[in-house]
């Protein structure tokens, strides 16, 4: 008596369960391209609940209704990738960006977006992956170009102060050559230059108390943009030069910083700069 007691029990529980996800699933299926990828774990968690059901005919029922949904999710979610390319594209070219590649990798100018559709997100790196920018942004064509739009304009800021930052690095690169008691004109890592290039960045009120709170960030895609912006700027011509990084040089950010050489994304590894008749 008991076991069949239990077994009644077990059934009652799975079938409220299965009831509880259908029901969530079909509210969900009412936007069926735009959650289709939703859809697909939905589906996913009715399907593992199936044999928790005894042999009979509901069971094939469900197992029929399940095989029909997951067919049509598939042209869901090629519907959604259609037109989330589509809205992506049109919000995108209002600020003169194109976009290149195909899913999951996208190029857009200096960025490259890669999607996982499966989890409904993506992450947004400067340059062909070179340094992340953001993560978990959710698959919405606004919400990611706002992301990239935002950001672009930060970056740019920085042609505003084009000659105050050439002095600046100038000063960073002859506060690197005293520490390693090099000589001017003489090659420096570029990364040791640009570490004395943020603390000059630093505000008073850091020098006299070095806490978190009063240091100004500058990550590495700022200082990337800038000195992206100073060479192509024509200044780099008065005797500042760039060094290529070797390809094991490449792989360490400790001694080599990606640098783009245009707006399409296309750039070098540079391991050490130069200021040929500039020096101390």
């Amino acid at each position: 008596m008991r076991q069949i007691i239990d077994i009644f029990k077990t059934l009652t529980k799975s079938s409220n369960k299965i009831i509880k996800l259908i029901d969530t699933y079909d509210k969900t299926r009412q936007n069926p391209v735009d959650n289709a990828y939703l859809l697909e774990k939905k589906i996913s968690e009715i399907e593992k609940m199936v044999p928790e059901l005894p042999e009979f005919e509901l069971k094939n029922v469900l197992s029929a209704w399940l095989k029909k949904e997951k067919l049509e999710i598939e042209g869901f979610k090629e519907d959604f990738r259609l037109k989330f390319g589509q809205e992506l594209n049109k919000r995108l070219s209002k600020t003169g960006k194109k976009i290149k590649g195909q899913y999951p990798i996208l190029r857009i100018g200096f960025y490259t977006l890669k999607m996982d559709f499966q989890f409904g997100e993506a992450t947004l790196f400067f340059g062909p992956e070179i340094e992340k920018i953001k993560s978990k942004i959710p698959l919405d064509p606004n919400t990611i170009s706002e992301t990239i739009e935002e950001y672009d304009k930060e970056l740019k800021s920085v042609k505003s102060k084009t000659e105050d930052m050439l002095k600046i690095l100038l000063e960073a690169y002859n506060r690197a050559l005293k520490l390693s008691s090099k000589t001017s004109g003489e090659k420096l890592l570029i990364t040791d230059v640009l570490n004395e290039f943020v603390m000059l960045k630093q505000s008073r009120k850091f020098l006299v108390d070095p806490q978190k709170i009063h240091f100004h960030e500058y990550s590495r895609v700022k200082l990337s943009y800038l000195l992206y912006f100073l060479k192509n700027s024509g200044l780099f011509e008065k005797g500042v030069r760039l060094h290529i990084a070797t390809f094991d040089a490449t792989t360490d950010k400790t001694t080599s910083i990606w640098i783009p050489e245009n707006e399409e994304g296309e750039g070098t590894h540079y391991s050490h700069i130069s200021f040929e008749g500039h020096g101390q």
